[in-house]
């Protein structure tokens, strides 16, 4: 199950995760799309959009709530979300009982994380022309220990999130990432 998250500062990307929820769930990938991890009440207090431990334990105790429905044993979980809420998704998925076995990170601006994610893979998405997002992202993931660490580079995009036809591309990939796990290390690029 891909859990697609919006963070609350992202309003004017929900239609692009709603068309990617919409071209996954048309691949037979099974969605749960979050618009904001966070109540109303909870949003009006400005500190609580940047606490990440607040957000990370929020995604855990949602994705733990998937594993708890009847006949999701063995569902795989990962996370999609655009790379500046890495740090929540790192957090959530770095706990050891984690059952998160993907996170897929688009753009740039990764947040640091220096733990382990041993039970995850990585796809960080990127314009293949973010040369400042090449540099920053490559710097953080090789700090984190993860079985595979890939990225994809959207072609001649500076950014693939304004340009609607890059940004089936981008859902094209995801969808690849999924569909063919066992070829993830040899498709998909080494950062």
């Amino acid at each position: 199950m891909a859990v697609l998250i919006l963070d609350e500062k992202e309003d004017k990307f929900a239609d692009r995760f709603y068309e990617m929820r919409n071209f996954l769930n048309e691949s037979g990938v099974a969605t749960l799309f979050i618009k904001g991890l966070l109540t109303q009440e909870e949003r009006e207090v400005h500190a609580n959009r940047s606490d990440t431990d607040l957000l990370s334990d929020r995604l855990s105790e949602i994705t733990k709530q998937i594993k708890n429905i009847e006949g999701t044993d063995s569902l795989k979980v990962s996370y999609i979300g655009s790379s500046s809420i890495a740090g929540r998704m790192f957090r959530a998925a770095g706990s050891l009982d984690s059952p998160v076995e993907s996170l897929i990170l688009i753009g740039n601006g990764l947040q640091e994380y220096d733990g382990k994610l041993l039970n995850a893979s990585i796809l960080n998405i990127l314009g293949e022309l973010d040369f400042t997002g090449r540099i920053v992202n490559r710097s953080v993931l090789s700090k984190i220990e993860s079985s595979i660490k890939r990225v994809y580079f959207v072609p001649g995009s500076p950014s693939h999130f304004e340009d609607k036809t890059k940004w089936i591309m981008v859902s094209e990939a995801i969808r690849r990432w999924y569909r063919f796990p066992e070829k993830r290390a040899t498709e998909f690029s080494e950062f």
